[in-house]
């Protein structure tokens, strides 16, 4: 549910806060790690993924014209739960820290959200583990890159092999961003598609691009048709709104021919512009509801649940039976391989889209079925998903 529902109606205990996500090369994640325990951090969840660039290099033997294909590099995605007005402060010293200002460095971005606590913890006392609280800032000097505003984060959950890299190849022709890809289990939709479920695998490529939101639509419909995501069992694609964030412009990999990248340049006038409207490719595309087939639920919401591993089922089942389509459950752990309480880190995330006309029934069942135990859900996070589309029979 939105703030405005949640603060009218909340059905639990509710905190309002940013979910900051950051994805670095591997041999980052080390330094980035310290430096977040040294802001306090008790929350921060990793997961491995990897990160798709164009290579581009000469043909052998000096023929003319250049070889171009995939590259990936394994990524780490770190994810913390912060206050709000904490949020930028905290964002810029990961930036400083990982020189994210550097194109090819990594991605930040932040998403404003709704958190609901367990259940065991109505007595009004946070815990510790479930948030990030910044030490007295060491940089006094003022940030060296600006934060754009006009982001959309567009998921996408695919059922089929190799389709992760045909969408992450269709969001490098069109110049949007360096795509992060994950994996993760799908669950509800195939197991309701009969004879069909035996050809839609349970595991699922999970693709997202951090891009411009005035694009987001647009893009959103370019990526539906690639990805043939009109047929049954194909996947799901969603947009959900972003507070700020730094996006990595580094697209392609290969020899430098100027005195400055065409990503350094793109950076520079982002930098400039103070945002990415002037970057606008897809203005035909935006809106347009005439194709059926590509026409976008409007007003839907992203609940995600992290718990402890082995419970997501549970929890996912609960969510069915409320009225939840699906999930896609992904695993992750904790910064610590221990955490406060003394319990194994190892987590899982499920990540369950749902209109807004049934997440408060949705959470309140989620909340309920970790009623009976302490340790069974971390906690829920609600976020506003502005468009969607899966097929529909």
């Amino acid at each position: 549910m939105s703030d405005t529902e949640a603060k009218r109606n909340p059905p639990h205990s509710y905190r309002e806060v940013s979910r900051i996500v950051c994805h670095v090369h591997h041999r980052l994640s080390r330094h980035l790690g310290e430096r977040l325990v040294e802001l306090g951090a008790r929350s921060v969840l990793i997961e491995p993924g990897r990160t798709v660039r164009q290579l581009r290099r000469p043909r052998r033997f000096g023929l003319p014209g250049k070889v171009v294909r995939l590259e990936d590099q394994p990524a780490e995605v770190f994810t913390a739960v912060v206050d709000r007005d904490e949020a930028e402060a905290v964002m810029h010293d990961i930036i400083a820290t990982a020189e994210l200002s550097l194109p090819g460095r990594g991605t930040i971005y932040s998403q404003d959200l709704v958190e609901y606590r367990r259940p065991a913890q109505r007595d009004g006392q946070l815990d510790p583990s479930q948030t990030v609280r910044p030490v007295s800032p060491t940089r006094t000097e003022a940030p060296d890159v600006a934060l754009l505003r006009d982001l959309a984060l567009i998921t996408c959950i695919l059922s089929m092999p190799g389709s992760g890299e045909q969408l992450a190849r269709v969001a490098l022709d069109l110049g949007t961003c360096v795509p992060v890809v994950t994996l993760g289990t799908g669950t509800g939709l195939r197991d309701r598609l009969g004879l069909l479920r035996i050809t839609v695998p349970p595991d699922k490529e999970i693709v997202q691009l951090l891009v411009p939101a005035y694009d987001a639509e647009g893009i959103m419909r370019i990526l539906i048709d690639e990805g043939n995501l009109t047929q049954p069992g194909r996947g799901f694609v969603y947009q959900t709104p972003v507070r700020a964030g730094v996006i990595d412009t580094r697209l392609r990999i290969g020899a430098q021919e100027h005195a400055a990248s065409i990503e350094q340049i793109i950076a520079a006038i982002d930098e400039l512009k103070a945002g990415t409207a002037w970057r606008k490719r897809f203005v035909g595309l935006a809106g347009d509801e005439t194709d059926e087939a590509l026409r976008l639920p409007r007003d839907n919401r992203e609940i995600s649940v992290i718990c402890t591993e082995g419970r997501a089922e549970t929890l996912v089942e609960a969510a069915i039976e409320a009225g939840a389509g699906g999930a896609t459950t992904s695993r992750v752990r904790r910064l610590s391989s221990i955490d406060i309480e003394g319990r194994i880190a190892a987590r899982e995330r499920s990540t369950i889209s749902v209109p807004a006309s049934i997440c408060e029934r949705v959470v309140s069942a989620l909340l309920e079925a970790a009623r009976d135990s302490d340790d069974i859900a971390d906690r829920i996070e609600v976020l506003d998903s502005p468009a969607a589309f899966t097929h529909t029979t």
